[in-house]
């Protein structure tokens, strides 16, 4: 069996701890990367059950910056309205009770 001198053992560790730092600088940026892709490839969740939205036609007005919104889906009736520059829309129409 031949020793190894001390110099080589020195080289070894040199070239082993490097590369098993690297691997595993590779592997933890893997693992991060794919949980995030997995993140980014969820289903979209289903829809409502058919009847729990119910259908509007309204339209809103901000009347700071003058967006127009158009509701057409509701839980409920008299839905509040959107919220625009950090205010409460106006209701400018509401096209069922046309």
């Amino acid at each position: 069996m031949a020793r190894i001198g001390v110099s080589a053992t020195v080289e070894l560790v040199d070239l082993v701890v490097p590369l098993i730092g690297s691997l595993l600088f590779i592997y933890v940026v893997y693992r991060i990367g794919l949980k995030l892709m997995l993140g980014f490839s969820r289903p979209v969740p289903a829809p409502p059950p058919p009847g729990e939205l119910r259908k509007v036609r309204l339209t809103y007005l901000c009347t700071l910056c003058g967006t127009e919104v158009r509701m057409t889906r509701s839980p409920n009736t008299a839905p509040q309205g959107p919220k625009c520059c950090m205010e409460e829309m106006e209701l400018i129409r509401d096209h069922d009770n046309d």
